[in-house]
């Protein structure tokens, strides 16, 4: 018999913080479930963890790959292995919270119509001191996927990481779109809201880790994650329910310029005039990005400062 839920944890060199993450799952309130591992050829003992770990308990079904297939096709891997109703991913450094996974596939029974739910998410160093805490919307939610659709597509990744959401697996039958290579989460999150809507729960269900190491800091300096935010406006920019105001282009704009500066060292010249040609300004990007930007940095150094003033900033274990 097929459970009602996959968890599904694609990994590479993922040994420093996986333990915790597959605990994360195993202590979950939720029975009715697998968990599914693939590993992506790693190098760090995680293979060789795994095998043991697997071998401690049924509900663990372990996956390597026998050649490394890149970072979207193992999310499909887990994909095309899981049985579920619903498909929970969680990246191999984040955490899942005490109850989450009952929530969220509470929240899926209880509206048909929904495809997609997102819960809050905590952010934490690598250390598990908790830094922050975002959320789609302060209060619970069930939002029309196209309103959500546009309220990304004009801003920013407000749904959030894989760790952060539950999906139902009959709409995610095309799979993560591999022409997106970094993007592959909202550019998954714009096809399964095609299909239904969203819900919103304010309450935190995941820990996402932050960490030098991570691919995203990378992508965003080499200009990668740039060229998916471009290739994302284009493929979905043009679609009936896109709703482009004056406010919202403006603000796309903004964060394009933003972007485009953040990753100014890794790309051309040549790169850079025509992204802002085609999808921001010069002005912005010369007069009004580099002011913000020193504004942003300096109020992020004061919150540093207060946070590691605080009292009591000792790493507190999210999992027991």
């Amino acid at each position: 018999m097929s459970p009602k839920l996959s968890v599904c944890i694609p990994v590479k060199n993922g040994g420093a913080f996986l333990p915790l993450a597959v605990d994360s799952v195993l202590r979950q309130s939720f029975d009715d479930m697998e968990l599914i591992i693939v590993d992506n050829c790693s190098t760090d003992g995680t293979a060789q963890w795994l095998e043991r770990k697997s071998a401690e308990t049924a509900r663990i079904r372990f996956f390597g790959n026998a050649t490394d297939i890149g970072l979207a096709r193992n999310f499909n891997a887990c994909l095309s292995y899981a049985a579920g109703d619903y498909v929970k991913f969680l990246c191999a450094d984040d955490l899942l919270l005490p109850g989450s996974l009952r929530r969220m596939a509470d929240a899926l029974d209880a509206d048909p119509a929904a495809t997609l739910v997102v819960g809050a998410r905590r952010l934490i160093d690598d250390k598990g001191a908790a830094l922050t805490v975002q959320r789609y919307a302060r209060k619970n939610l069930h939002v029309g996927g196209e309103q959500t659709i546009n309220r990304c597509l004009f801003g920013k990744n407000y749904i959030g990481e894989p760790s952060a959401v539950m999906f139902r697996r009959s709409a995610a039958k095309r799979g993560f779109s591999e022409s997106f290579p970094h993007l592959i989460d909202l550019e998954m999150w714009f096809h399964l809201l095609e299909q239904g809507r969203l819900i919103s729960l304010a309450e935190e269900v995941c820990a996402i880790r932050q960490h030098a190491a991570q691919m995203s800091h990378k992508n965003t300096r080499s200009g990668a994650l740039l060229d998916d935010n471009v290739s994302l406006f284009e493929q979905y920019g043009r679609k009936p329910y896109v709703r482009a105001s004056r406010v919202r282009s403006l603000s796309r704009k903004a964060r394009v310029a933003y972007r485009v500066w953040l990753c100014r060292d890794g790309i051309s010249p040549e790169k850079r005039n025509s992204v802002l040609a085609r999808h921001s300004s010069k002005l912005l990007y010369h007069g009004a990005i580099p002011v913000f930007a020193r504004a942003l940095a300096a109020w992020r150094s004061v919150r540093l400062l207060l946070r590691t003033g605080s009292a009591g900033l000792s790493p507190k274990s999210l999992v027991g």
